[in-house]
């Protein structure tokens, strides 16, 4: 899909991009979401930087994200450190507590977010972090990203060292070929569809 954005129209076209992708997320069937959602967790199976990464940062996914129980359930059973997201009550700043396991209790936080309930919140520092699969509603080959609009991701990745390979699963209905951004907004460095893995470049060609 080709978007033209000016900068004075950037609000309006983030606005009208969620509206749009929200209701095709929500027209997929069962059955061909699964699918999706398997395909999607294969590829990012045979990423290198996956497959190396020792402490996985993932989201917990809503019903009409891409699933990523998957994900998460092949990353504990790797061995791998697993970290998934805490939005404090203020709205202002994301931390990451350890998720021992699927099997335990879950509340809905912050924007309808699922979380560990409080007694299983192991709160833990950024900093061993090394493989990152992140939201969002629309995304581009130069790795820019359209969320909810709350910029707890942008915040986020400001915090974390530049080499963590940071990973957007989408649907391939999800891509467009230029989202409407700003200096503020932080790239992703991969896209994972139900249809392909890409390697975000810049402008110029060279890896985000």
């Amino acid at each position: 899909m080709t978007l033209a954005v000016s900068s004075e129209s950037a609000a309006k076209t983030k606005i009208a991009i969620r509206k749009t992708i929200i209701q095709k997320r929500e027209a997929l069937g069962g059955l061909e979401k699964d699918e999706k959602n398997l395909a999607i967790a294969q590829r990012l199976f045979c990423m290198d930087e996956f497959k190396k990464s020792k402490t996985v940062f993932c989201f917990l996914s809503t019903s009409f994200e891409v699933q990523t129980e998957r994900i998460i359930r092949e990353s504990l059973w790797l061995g791998k450190q697993v970290l998934v997201p805490l939005l404090d009550p203020r709205g202002e700043n994301l931390q990451t507590s350890r998720l021992p396991s699927m099997d335990i209790d879950f509340v809905i936080g912050e924007y309808g977010v699922r979380q560990p309930a409080p007694k299983f919140q192991d709160i833990v520092p950024f900093s061993n972090i090394d493989f990152v699969v992140v939201p969002g509603l629309a995304f581009d080959k130069f790795g820019n990203r359209v969320g909810y609009g709350g910029g707890f991701y942008d915040k986020f990745f400001k915090k974390i060292t530049r080499n963590v390979s940071r990973v957007a699963v989408s649907y391939d209905f999800q891509l467009f070929n230029l989202v409407p951004h700003s200096d503020l907004d932080e790239p992703v460095h991969f896209l994972i569809t139900e249809t392909k893995a890409l390697r975000c470049r810049d402008i110029s060609g060279v890896e985000v």
